[in-house]
């Protein structure tokens, strides 16, 4: 009698659901959100691709959340990092049955950017980015090309109270070489203010 709550508990936090709602009109992706729900999908050469989710050993789960960070370099620019994890989406499921396993978008951002010019970049465009797919193919190797990035939001998110967390929404697209195409990228993240290094 004593394990009932404790079984109880289990159930009630192993039914946690992941934050992914298919688009009809965009088959294998999640529809476009902005409500902090870590969650991205694309197509790469019209294969659907998904974050990951991870299990709690305690139960529960949630969505994977991207590494967003500043990348100093010895040019004019640094560069804003924004990455994620990736596999083959399978009714919200990412496998790993893929050439490709994290996707990274690279944005050049000026020497001394910080958390205010970050939230300056809502509701603006970008076209001269990089994107960046790390791949199994002959070791783990990285693939470049080009890139579109619209950030359609990026606000604080009051609720938390602990620190400041960010909402952080968007749409991409991008091409490596004429071989590979990413289109159709949406994602909508939250992140913790306190993880970032800018």
């Amino acid at each position: 009698m004593k394990l009932m709550p404790i079984i109880l508990l289990v159930l009630l936090t192993g039914c946690s659901k992941r934050n992914y709602f298919p688009d009809e009109d965009d088959s294998g992706l999640s529809r476009f959100t902005s409500r902090g729900y870590n969650i991205v999908t694309a197509y790469i050469n019209n294969v659907p691709y998904i974050n990951p989710y991870h299990n709690s050993i305690f139960g529960g789960g949630s969505n994977t959340v991207p590494m967003l960070s500043k990348i100093s370099t010895n040019s004019t620019f640094d560069t804003l990092s924004i990455s994620w994890e990736i596999g083959i989406n399978e009714n919200g499921e990412a496998t790993f049955n893929s050439q490709y396993y994290s996707i990274s978008l690279l944005i050049p951002i000026p020497k001394s950017f910080n958390q205010n010019n970050f939230l300056q970049l809502s509701g603006t465009r970008s076209d001269s980015n990089q994107i960046q797919l790390n791949s199994f193919i002959n070791q783990p190797s990285s693939l470049a090309g080009k890139s579109n990035i619209y950030f359609v939001q990026i606000k604080v998110d009051n609720s938390i109270t602990s620190s400041a967390h960010y909402i952080i929404s968007g749409l991409f697209d991008g091409n490596i070489g004429n071989n590979i195409l990413i289109t159709k990228g949406r994602f909508d993240f939250e992140i913790d203010a306190s993880t970032l290094n800018f």
